[in-house]
């Protein structure tokens, strides 16, 4: 009689747990993606785009001083065995005080790029402080796959900035609409988070173990700051060499380009790839089928945008915006070409390869610094959208994403290509038959994306389903190094 193959409860745990966290973070994150929506088309018709360029470039400034203010702690903490949370909350909200002040103090420093900038960065300083708790809160449910517990504070968190910020709008109030909203709304999330983790999370402070916590997350942190300078570094220097409404136009085509590569982010990764790293064969299976459902989402929005620009624009935001075209059907495909910087960076850092990681953003942040700066002086902002295709440090990073692969590398390869391939027919007819900018056009497109959705799911959905269903992929004692793929 053939003996069934072991069953490891703790990780047949993992992946209910998995499997419930990834339901509610991607219905959360359909549900703020409309509600997203909703917030932007009403505030493009009641806020000049200028305006959004201004908040744009204050918010960045005060995401960017967070990368600071945590020197990666709360990174590192997903991985920290010893869960050290109340230290790293201490030192979280202590340094982001300080940096607080030291922002109310030294504001008008930045006058040089927009006047009306230190008033705005003056106000948003409290945010650094906000979102240190919530960064180590989140960090706390997403660990141990609990995403559902929170998902709907996340959704009132985007409906509740969008009310406030659409009814200052209304009223009048300019760039105070975005930072009415986005502080109301960020302190309403850190206080829900508090309640409903009260008397769960380990708030110990130990001194001397942030040396070594620090030591640890050194390279999260050059990864965490350099991501966010290569990512938003674009907005400061089409300031510089255009103007506020230019960085208006561009930040909204940057939105809607990436909105679904950073909403659909998928977050039950790392803690799922934490639970399984001893295990090569589940480790490399988890990262292949958590990429495919993130591509999924990139490109059949790709495809969308690049095929309705014009009318993408025209219905969300309004005729006004209409500079936005050219941009948005540039960046809209640069989401294509980025996908393991994402889900491979997740995979290195439970790996601990924190300084390979490092390596393929700070090639990234190069090339979008130097070719950046250059094309826009030359071309303008549109020379900046296509400084983002020239992500050197992707290419990298693909390469060593597929060592983890080690004799499953044709199957990743073919998946991926499945998920480029298939919807895009659907797209290609609904363009070769009806005009650009039009009604038809973009109807048929939505058509597109629901059969190509719908091909992708067709295609991919067993695969998930048999992840779930095994417990297991191997007898005890047969797992190994996932950047091998060999037994230990």
């Amino acid at each position: 009689m053939e003996s069934k193959p072991h069953q490891d409860p703790a990780e047949t745990g993992a992946k209910q747990r998995l499997l419930h966290s990834s339901i509610s973070a991607y219905g959360s994150m359909f549900v703020r993606l409309l509600l997203a929506f909703a917030a932007r088309a009403l505030l493009a018709r009641l806020i000049l785009p200028d305006v959004h360029g201004l908040f744009a470039l204050a918010l960045q400034f005060v995401v960017m001083a967070s990368a600071i203010r945590d020197v990666g702690l709360t990174h590192h903490l997903m991985r920290d065995p010893r869960e050290s949370y109340g230290t790293v909350l201490a030192w979280s909200v202590g340094v982001g005080s300080a940096m607080a002040v030291l922002l109310l103090a030294l504001a008008n420093v930045f006058s040089y790029l927009n006047p009306d900038l230190p008033g705005v960065l003056r106000a948003m300083a409290i945010w650094i402080v906000i979102d240190a708790v919530i960064m180590v809160y989140r960090t706390f449910f997403e660990r141990r796959l609990r995403i559902r517990e929170i998902a709907g504070f996340e959704i009132l968190r985007s409906l509740v900035y969008g009310l406030i910020a659409v009814g200052l709008a209304h009223l009048g109030a300019g760039v105070w609409a975005f930072v009415g909203g986005e502080l109301l709304a960020s302190a309403l999330f850190a206080l829900l988070l508090l309640w409903r983790a009260r008397g769960q999370v380990p708030l110990a402070v130990d001194w001397q173990r942030l040396p070594n916590l620090i030591r640890a997350s050194r390279y999260l942190f050059v990864v965490w700051a350099a991501s966010q300078v290569f990512h938003r570094v674009d907005i400061y220097f089409i300031e510089i060499f255009s103007t506020t409404t230019s960085v208006g136009y561009y930040e909204a085509a940057y939105y809607f380009a990436f909105l679904v590569a950073l909403t659909v982010t998928p977050r039950p990764l790392l803690p799922a790839l934490v639970e399984f790293r001893e295990n090569a064969a589940e480790f490399a299976e988890t990262l292949r089928l958590g990429t495919l459902a993130f591509l999924a989402g990139i490109v059949v929005s790709a495809y969308f945008l690049f095929f309705n620009a014009e009318k993408a624009v025209e219905l969300v935001l309004g005729p006004e915006w209409a500079g936005t075209v050219p941009l948005l059907r540039v960046l809209c495909l640069v989401p294509l070409i980025d996908v393991f910087t994402t889900t491979g960076g997740e995979a290195l850092k439970v790996r601990n390869r924190d300084r390979l990681w490092l390596t393929t953003v700070v090639l990234n942040m190069l090339a979008i610094v130097g070719f950046g700066f250059f094309f826009t002086y030359l071309w303008g902002p549109i020379g900046m959208a296509w400084a983002n295709f020239l992500r050197v440090g992707s290419l990298l990073m693909f390469f060593k994403v597929l060592g983890i692969f080690a004799g499953r590398r044709r199957r990743l390869v073919g998946s991926l290509a499945q998920v480029y391939l298939l919807p895009l027919p659907f797209f290609v007819a609904a363009a070769a038959l009806l005009p650009a900018g039009s009604w038809g056009r973009l109807l048929a497109s939505v058509a597109a994306a629901a059969l190509g959705g719908g091909l992708l799911a067709l295609r991919f959905l067993p695969d998930y389903r048999r992840f779930f269903r095994r417990a297991q992929t191997a007898p005890a004692g047969m797992t190994g190094d996932p950047d091998s793929g060999t037994p230990s």
